[in-house]
Parts: structure tokens; C-alpha cells; sequence
């Protein structure tokens, strides 16, 4: 951790008078507002995060839906069915009335296989156009009832059944993607609100300066005046401090307008009313030292949501890779099936006989399937191998990104104390040149015109100094921003989020 010579000593000198002159103007009839409370405010009102609630309770759903892959099905039919054919001998029925009753349950497991149970129940009815026919015929009618289970277990596709657990993994990320989302919302509106926050004190810095410099020319204008009467200077004289009074004033009233523009806008971020009062406070700068490109690159890597969103997004993408991976394979299936079944003249001895041992059936068979070309499931692996590589790329966008920005902060605070210290320098020297002028005019040893030009250099040189010194207060504060850690070095504690049921 490198220290930048000079800096803690310098903002220790310039910062409480700075501070102060700032309490003094800001002071009003409404609270002291301090950059945490006003950060605080918006966080907790301003609308962005309720939306972005809603879309995490949206993305949370999907958690629910894939849940439901598991989830049994259960089926059931009840029919009569009766055919009248054609027959070519007398031994065939040429009339048969079925009514069946059957169901099923079906329950998928989480290791891809499924079991399945089948029950039927049916009455068979025959009708025979001969007698010796109809005798022939043991039982008419007939009652049928049967009784199975089936295993089904995949040995290629949806073995271990990704689209459920790499389902579960990919939505689990996508949600905690949604709830960093919220705190990225959190993050942009304290962004807006700090450079706000920041504008608003340099239009107040502005106004101070201006009533100075008004003051200045006033008293320049009031000087000039005295002269005139005894016939000491020009009416060009007093015109050209005329002229200054009143570039003065108009410069003052835009600063004010500025002002109001940027009370407007802190009060809106708030989601107060336009017209509420505003009296703000600047807080002292969190940063005493400045650390290098890389340690400071850590902190954000850890603590930017950004990057934590990127990486719930790989392993999103990571899980649907191996979803879409799975579906290019060929479908194999071993399925063993166990059952019993009754056939009796009597509907009671029918249904109660499927539950006896002595007929029973079982058998174990090896399904093979597979389409040809399997174009539809190549894309998607293909999809999902491009969509892995793009947040890979994003993650790499946004550290060259994010390096970038802390570059520029960094150089700007490292530089940013020695150019301060001369810009108070030149703000001193052009005082005392504006006051040696000034005691040379009084003598009748310089002109107005270059007094003026001086008062100007004075001014210019007063607000470039007092600009530079609250950007350089801003520069602390983006660097925590940037860094991650600027709501908890304020305290700012982001809301829960509302419950986002009906």
C-alpha cells in the first residue's frame, strides 16, 4: 500500500475550513443532509428496486417449475366399446361389448429412471350367431383384471436426468444473478446520486465565489463612483466596473439557477417533492491512501456485483451445456416389468384374483432409439457452448473495463494533491497581485482596465482552486464506488426486498 506524499497532510490543513464554509452556506430551515442519508433515501424509495424484486421472485419460479419434473402423474379411462363384424364362420362372435375401467400412476426419479404402475379392469361379452357356439364359449362374459409395475432406467440420455439437476442448478443461478441484480440497481442509484450530491455542493461553491467577486465589484463600482465626482477618472472608468458588476451578477444568478437545477434532481432521486429544501453537507473523505492498480482491482473483483453476476451467468451456462449435451445422445433404456392378471366368469373373483401369485408375468427388455441427424439437439449444444464462451468474454470485458476506470480514478487522486497545493499557490499569488494593483490604482498608477482584467484572473483562479479541490473529494468517493465498498463505508444498508406475492 503506497502512500501519496503529501496528501493526508494537505486535506487535514484545507479540508475543515472547507467543511465549515460549507456547513455556513448550506444552513436553512430544512436538516443537515449528509451523502449517507441521502444515499440511504433513494435506496429505500425509489422505484428501480421494487421492479427488481419482482424480477427475482419471476426468476425464482423457475426454480418451482423445474421441481415439478418430479412430480407424478396419474391417469384413468372408462369406455364401453361394442363391435359388430362381419364373420366367416359360425365359430366366430359377431358382436362383442367391452367396458373397461383402467389407470396408471407414473413417478419420475431424480436419478433419471421412473416406475410406473398399471392396473385394468374389463367385461367381455360375446355374441355368436350359432348355439353350439355360444356353448362352446367357456366364459361370456368374461371379467379381465391385471396388476403391473414397471422400472424404466436410462443408460445414455437423461441418465442421471440433467434436465432436472443441472435444470436446478442453472435456475438457482440465474435467481441469485436476479437478487445481485438488485444490488447492482442499488449500486447505479447511489452512483447518480453521489455525482448529484457532489453538483450540488460545487453550485454552492460557485455561489459563494460569485457573491464574493459580486461584492468585490461592487466595491470597485462604489470606488469608481467617488472618483467620478471629483472628476478623477472617466465615465469609461465607471462604465468598465459597471460592466464588471454585472458580469458578476449574471454569473451569480446562474449559478443559483444551477443550483436549483441540481436540488430538483437530488430531491427527484429521493422521490421528494421538487420544491422540498435541501441542505446538504459534504463528508469527510474516506480515503487517506491510495493503494496500486492491482490491489485495488481486488477489492472490486471481490465486492462489484458485476463480476458475482457474471459468474452465477457461467454457471448457468456451464449447467445448460450439459442439458444440451445430454439431449445429442442416443436413448437407451432398460425397462423390467412385473405383473399379475385374472380371468373369471365372475367380476368379483376377477378383481380379487389379480392379487394371486399363481398368474403372474415379467420381463425385461432393452429399447434403443435415436432420430437421424439430430440436427435440433446438435444446435442446442452448440447454442450452449457459444453462450458459455460469451459471458467469459463479458467477464473479461468488464476486468478490462473496470481496470480502466480505477486507472483514471487513481491517476487522478495521485496527481490530483500537488495540482491542488499549486492551484491554492496561484489562488494566494493572484490575491496579492489583485491587491498590489489595486493599492497602485489607488495611486493613480494603473488603470482600470487592468484592474479588472486582474479581479478576473482572481476569480478564476479562487473557483479552479475550490472545483479542484471538491473533485478531488468526488475522485475519494468513485474510487470506493468503483471498488465496491462506497454503501458500506457510508453504512448504507440496501432494503429487503418486498414480498413479491399477490
Amino acid at each position: 500500500m503506497k502512500r501519496v506524499p503529501g496528501r493526508v497532510l494537505l486535506f487535514a490543513c484545507i479540508l475543515p475550513a472547507y467543511f465549515q464554509t460549507t456547513a455556513l452556506l448550506a444552513a436553512g430551515t430544512a436538516d443537515m443532509l449528509t451523502l449517507d442519508a441521502v444515499i440511504t433515501a433513494v435506496v429505500t424509495n425509489h422505484p428501480d428496486l421494487a421492479i427488481s424484486d419482482l424480477d427475482t421472485a419471476i426468476a425464482a419460479i423457475e426454480t418451482r417449475k423445474l421441481a415439478g419434473i418430479l412430480d407424478a402423474t396419474v391417469n384413468a379411462s372408462i369406455g364401453i366399446r361394442d363391435d359388430e363384424t362381419p364373420v366367416a364362420s359360425d365359430f366366430q362372435p359377431e358382436a362383442t361389448r367391452i367396458g373397461q375401467i383402467s389407470g396408471g400412476i407414473s413417478r419420475p426419479l431424480a436419478s433419471g429412471a421412473s416406475v410406473n404402475a398399471f392396473i385394468d379392469y374389463s367385461r367381455t361379452r360375446q355374441q355368436f350367431s350359432s348355439p353350439l357356439a355360444a356353448q362352446l364359449a367357456r366364459i361370456n362374459p368374461t371379467y379381465r383384471g391385471s396388476i403391473s409395475v414397471q422400472y424404466r432406467h436410462p443408460l445414455a440420455r437423461g441418465a442421471d436426468r440433467p434436465a432436472y439437476r443441472e435444470g436446478l442448478e442453472a435456475a438457482d443461478a440465474d435467481t441469485a444473478a436476479s437478487r445481485l441484480r438488485r444490488e447492482l440497481v442499488a449500486r447505479h442509484l447511489a452512483l447518480a446520486t453521489l455525482n448529484t450530491f457532489y453538483l450540488l455542493l460545487s453550485s454552492e461553491v460557485s455561489i459563494r465565489l460569485a457573491d464574493i467577486a459580486v461584492d468585490r465589484a461592487t466595491r470597485l463600482l462604489d470606488y469608481q463612483h467617488l472618483r467620478e465626482e471629483f472628476g478623477l477618472i472617466e465615465t469609461a472608468d465607471r462604465q468598465q466596473a459597471e460592466a464588471l458588476l454585472a458580469t458578476r451578477a449574471l454569473e451569480l444568478q446562474e449559478a443559483r439557477a444551477l443550483r436549483e437545477q441540481h436540488r430538483v434532481a437530488l430531491n427527484r432521486l429521493m422521490r421528494r417533492d421538487p420544491g422540498t429544501s435541501v441542505s446538504i453537507l459534504a463528508n469527510d473523505a474516506a480515503a487517506a491512501h491510495l493503494q496500486s492498480l492491482n490491489d485495488v482491482f481486488d477489492i472490486a473483483a471481490t465486492h462489484r456485483p458485476e463480476f458475482r453476476i457474471l459468474d452465477a451467468q457461467l454457471g448457468a451456462a456451464m449447467s445448460r451445456q450439459r442439458i444440451a449435451r445430454d439431449g445429442t445422445r442416443a436413448q437407451v433404456d432398460i425397462v423390467a416389468e412385473l405383473g399379475s392378471m385374472a380371468l373369471d366368469r365372475n367380476a368379483g373373483d376377477a378383481a380379487t384374483g389379480t392379487l394371486s401369485p399363481n398368474d403372474t408375468f415379467a420381463g425385461l427388455s432393452l429399447e434403443f432409439s435415436e432420430r437421424l441427424g439430430n440436427r435440433t439437439a446438435d444446435a442446442e449444444a452448440q447454442r450452449a457452448l457459444l453462450m458459455r464462451q460469451r459471458v467469459l468474454l463479458e467477464r473479461h470485458q468488464l476486468a478490462e473495463q473496470v481496470r480502466d476506470e480505477l486507472a483514471t480514478i487513481l491517476t487522478t487522486l495521485q496527481t490530483g494533491a500537488e495540482t491542488l497545493r499549486l492551484a491554492w499557490v496561484k489562488a494566494q499569488a493572484e490575491q496579492d497581485k489583485f491587491d498590489a494593483e489595486l493599492g497602485r490604482y489607488r495611486d493613480g498608477r494603473s488603470d482600470t482596465a487592468t484592474i479588472i482584467q486582474f479581479e478576473g484572473d482572481l476569480h478564476g483562479a479562487e473557483l479552479h482552486a475550490e472545483l479542484l479541490q471538491l473533485s478531488l473529494l468526488l475522485g475519494d468517493r468513485q474510487l470506493a464506488w468503483s471498488t465496491g465498498v462506497l454503501l458500506a463505508e457510508l453504512g448504507v444498508v440496501i432494503p429487503e426486498p418486498a414480498s413479491a406475492s399477490p
